[in-house]
C-alpha cells in the first residue's frame, strides 16, 4: 500500500529518524495489511516491520503464520522473512535487518509502549551506537486521518450495526436474559458480515450501571433501563454504536434523563468540523452536562479505527484541531449508582465543511426504545 509507506516516510521525515520499526498488533495491521492471529496470545510471536527512508518495507513474520503474511498482506513477497519461534529471536533479526539496511548508527524509530524491556537490552547490545527514540506519539499521528479505504471499512460495518441493536430490542422481553440479546447480537452481527463481536456490553437494571458489563444470566423486569454497546470488527476495523432502551412504557424519569442525554450528544456532535478544537467541544459538553445536574464523564468522544479508543480523544486533557476524514464516537453517559444508567453512541465522519453521521440514521434514536414488557 504505498499510501501507507508514503505517510510513513513522510512522519520519519518529521521526526528525523533513520529506520522506524513497527511491533504493536494495530500498527502491524496497519502497515502490512493484514493482522495476524495469534500476536495477541501468544507474545513471543512477534512481528516486526521495518522501513527506511530509502529501502523496504522489511517483515519478520513467526513461520507458523508467514503463509498468512503472504496472502494477506500487501507487503512485497521477497520482503517477508520467517524465524523459528524456539531456536531464534526476532528482535536480534530486526538488528541485523537494520545493519543490513545501514541504520545500526541511526536514529531508530521503536513503539516503547510496545517494545518489551527484554528486547531493549538486545538492541543495545546488538546496536550500541543506534539511538532508539520513542514512536508511540508518530503513529499516533500518523492514523489521526483515514485513508478512503480505511473508511470504507468503518462506514460499512457501522452503517449496518444500528439494525442488530434494534432487533435484539424487538425480538426479546420480560422474562428472558441478558443472555438471549447477546444471542440476537451475535447472530445479527453476523448477518451483516461482522468478523467478530470482540466485547458486546449487555447491561440491565441496577447492572446498566456497569459501563463494561458483559451479558449474565440476569432476567428482565418491567421497569428495566437495558445498555447495549455493539462493539466489533470486519476487516480488521471496529464498530462501536450503544444505545438503551426500557422493559415496558418508559417512565417520565426515565423520558426526563434521556431527553437531556440526546440534547448533550446532539449539541456536542452539532460542533464537529474541521478546524474545531476537541477540548473546547468538551468544556462545551461539561458545561452543559452540569447544568443538567449530571456528573461529566473524563471524555465524551474518541476517535475508532483499528482499535476501539484512539485519537482524537474529546476530552479536556489534549487540543487536537478536528481535520476532514478523521472518525469519532460521541457518548455522553449517565449513571445513577446503584440504579440505571443511560448511554447514547454514534459514529460521525468529519467532512470538509462538517460532519456526517455513520451510525444514527436508520432509527429514531432520540426516543427511547421499548422491550415488550409481556
Amino acid at each position: 500500500m504505498k499510501e501507507i509507506i508514503q505517510r510513513q516516510r513522510q512522519m520519519m521525515d518529521e521526526y528525523h529518524l533513520d529506520a522506524l520499526v513497527t511491533m504493536s498488533p494495530e500498527n502491524i495491521t496497519y502497515v502490512t495489511g493484514t493482522a495476524i492471529p495469534t500476536q495477541l496470545t501468544v507474545r513471543q510471536r512477534q512481528v516486526i516491520h521495518i522501513l527506511t527512508p530509502t529501502q523496504g518495507p522489511e517483515v519478520i513474520v513467526v513461520n507458523i503464520e508467514e503463509p498468512i503474511m503472504r496472502a494477506q498482506g500487501w507487503i512485497d513477497q521477497d520482503r517477508i522473512v520467517s524465524y523459528n519461534e524456539f531456536t531464534q529471536t526476532p528482535i536480534r533479526l530486526a538488528a541485523e535487518t537494520l545493519r543490513k539496511m545501514g541504520a545500526a548508527r541511526g536514529r531508530l524509530g521503536f513503539e516503547l509502549s510496545y517494545l518489551p524491556a527484554t528486547d531493549m537490552e538486545i538492541l543495545r547490545r546488538e546496536l550500541p551506537e543506534a539511538e532508539i527514540v520513542n514512536a508511540d506519539p508518530l503513529f499516533e499521528k500518523m492514523r489521526l486521518v483515514k485513508l478512503a479505504f480505511e473508511l470504507e471499512r468503518i462506514m460499512d460495518l457501522g452503517s449496518r450495526v444500528e439494525d442488530v441493536i434494534y432487533t435484539a430490542f424487538s425480538s426479546v422481553r420480560a422474562g428472558m436474559t441478558e443472555k438471549d440479546i447477546l444471542n440476537y447480537l451475535i447472530n445479527g452481527f453476523n448477518d451483516i458480515g461482522g468478523d467478530k463481536l470482540n466485547m458486546p456490553v449487555v447491561a440491565s437494571g441496577e447492572r446498566s450501571c456497569l459501563l463494561n458489563g458483559a451479558a449474565t444470566d440476569r432476567v428482565l423486569r418491567k421497569g428495566d433501563v437495558v445498555r447495549v454497546d455493539m462493539i466489533g470488527t470486519k476487516g480488521n476495523y471496529y464498530c462501536d454504536c450503544c444505545r438503551t432502551a426500557v422493559v415496558g412504557e418508559p417512565e417520565a424519569r426515565h423520558v426526563n434523563v434521556w431527553e437531556k442525554v440526546v440534547q448533550a450528544h446532539d449539541d456536542t456532535i452539532a460542533l464537529i468540523r474541521p478546524g474545531v478544537d476537541t477540548k473546547e467541544i468538551y468544556r462545551q459538553f461539561r458545561d452543559q452536562f452540569v447544568r443538567c445536574g449530571f456528573e461529566p464523564i473524563a471524555f465524551v468522544g474518541h476517535g475508532l479505527g483499528l482499535t476501539l479508543h484512539e485519537e482524537p480523544y474529546i476530552n479536556p486533557y489534549k487540543n487536537t484541531v478536528l481535520q476532514e476524514n478523521m472518525v469519532l464516537c460521541v457518548e455522553p453517559i449517565h449513571v445513577i449508582q446503584g440504579d440505571c444508567g443511560y448511554q447514547l453512541e454514534n459514529e460521525v465522519l468529519v467532512t470538509a465543511d462538517g460532519h456526517r453521521m455513520i451510525t444514527g440514521t436508520r432509527h429514531p434514536y432520540r426516543q427511547l426504545p421499548v422491550i415488550p414488557a409481556d
